[in-house]
């Protein structure tokens, strides 16, 4: 028992590691959707410079919300 915590709670130390776990497990989640949607990005779109910045700015944000979600949804899980 940790002095002053609830049942159920976790201590800083515990909650931190609970942290880096998700985050390493959302970046997982991230990199594996992002790797398929931009080789797909890569090989459907032209090779004009307008397109493949539209694709790499698609791409950028889809890592970032993916990341983000992921993030979240294993923090709720690990919990």
């Amino acid at each position: 028992m940790v002095p002053g915590l609830a049942v159920g709670g976790m201590c800083s130390e515990c909650w931190a590691k609970v942290v880096r776990r998700a985050r390493r497990i959302a970046q997982w989640v991230a990199v594996g959707t992002t790797l398929p949607l931009a080789l797909y990005m890569t090989l459907s779109l032209p090779a004009d410079r307008t397109s493949r910045l539209v694709a790499v700015l698609a791409v950028l944000i889809w890592y970032t919300l993916t990341s983000l979600i992921a993030r979240r949804v294993a923090l709720e899980w690990l919990k």
